[in-house]
């Protein structure tokens, strides 16, 4: 690929397009003030001091930094995608040097596919959701990473809600190994719900379902209960009793409970009654989360790999549709980081809680 002072030339001709469009956009965004609103309706109210403002020629480095895993994304500003690229773990307030260290190795990924120099920063945003991030460990996090232009940093649940709908308000409800709720209000606050981790919350999600799979299984090796299906087959996933002799329980954490949840929806749907009371038992929590988020005028979106099997009966049982995002976490990212979208201003606990 050729290149001109470290720059490749597909990206200096995104430039030259993004100067273009940036007089569009700002005519846009002066209508949309002008009309007290945003993107879609959003941000009826909305305390425009809250909205970053994007310069000229700016470039994007978006990063989803979960527990597990995170993804990086190098954008224009108009989403124009120049690479992606995975890395490892990314959550600041459990391990800030690992999840500095990810953001630098997916930096390094998106670099090397469009020929650019891993320590060139100028004129290059960093645009984060990162998990944790709502911990008092944002600043420390930021000066670990590398030296960009400037810096956004967000929760990757806030960056997932701004995605779900385009900033436009709206509810997500995440279910994977935890679960989490979210809702964007017109005025550009938000709220999280849940997210308490997974020895006192993430009810209804992965690791709580998979808890529950271990303790049936337990019991109906104590002789406390019948052996079943569910029993069974959780003692074959972890090893059998061997397994457990060879200390399948040592270090046990969310991740690892959580593998054995889609082990019991399956045995729900054959019909085993105790992963049906356990399935149904979390549709049940997450119904209880879906009624403190959802509202009325706010579309309900859900997110995570425990939506599409529970998704008919949470549903059913809210009575409200529960619909695919929009768009991923990463555009979340950007339309923060460009002003398209309001900076997390999140209450995390109700109001009456001192």
């Amino acid at each position: 690929m050729r290149t001109f002072g470290g720059i490749s030339g597909a990206i200096i001709g995104a430039l030259i397009l993004t100067q273009a469009k940036s007089i569009l956009t700002l005519l846009d965004m002066t209508e949309r003030i002008r009309q007290n609103r945003g993107p879609s309706g959003a941000f009826e109210d909305t305390d425009f001091s809250s909205m970053i403002q994007a310069e000229k020629g700016e470039l994007y480095f978006c990063v989803d930094g979960g527990g597990s895993r995170s993804r990086g994304r190098f954008v224009d500003i108009e989403g124009t995608v120049f690479a992606e690229a995975k890395g490892g773990p990314c959550n600041p307030s459990t391990d800030l040097e690992r999840a500095a260290a990810s953001v630098v190795d997916v930096w390094s990924h998106c670099c090397s596919v469009v020929g650019r120099p891993n320590k060139q920063f100028k004129g290059v945003v960093f645009a984060v959701g990162a998990a944790g991030a709502y911990i008092d460990v944002g600043k420390d996090f930021l000066t670990a990473c590398p030296p960009f232009a400037r810096s956004c940093l967000m929760s990757d649940g806030y960056a997932a809600l701004i995605g779900a709908d385009f900033g436009a308000p709206c509810s997500l409800l995440i279910i994977g190994t935890g679960v989490a709720g979210h809702r964007l209000y017109g005025n550009g606050r938000s709220i999280q719900r849940g997210a308490w981790g997974w020895i006192g919350g993430d009810r209804g999600g992965g690791s709580w379902i998979g808890r529950k799979a271990l303790r049936q299984c337990f019991a109906a090796l104590d002789g406390a209960v019948p052996k079943d299906a569910l029993s069974r087959e959780t003692l074959r996933a972890i090893g059998g009793i061997e397994g457990l002799r060879a200390g399948w329980m040592r270090d046990l954490g969310p991740d690892r409970l959580a593998a054995l949840a889609p082990l019991v929806l399956e045995q729900a749907v054959a019909g085993d009654e105790a992963a049906r009371c356990i399935r149904d038992r979390a549709v049940e929590h997450l119904a209880a989360l879906v009624a403190v988020i959802s509202g009325p005028d706010a579309p309900l979106f859900a997110a995570g790999g425990l939506v599409a099997p529970l998704r008919a009966l949470l549903s059913e049982k809210t009575g409200l549709p529960i619909l695919e995002p929009k768009a991923d976490a990463l555009t979340g990212c950007r339309l923060v980081a460009t002003g398209r979208a309001p900076e997390e201003r999140a209450l995390l606990l109700p109001p009456d809680i001192h």
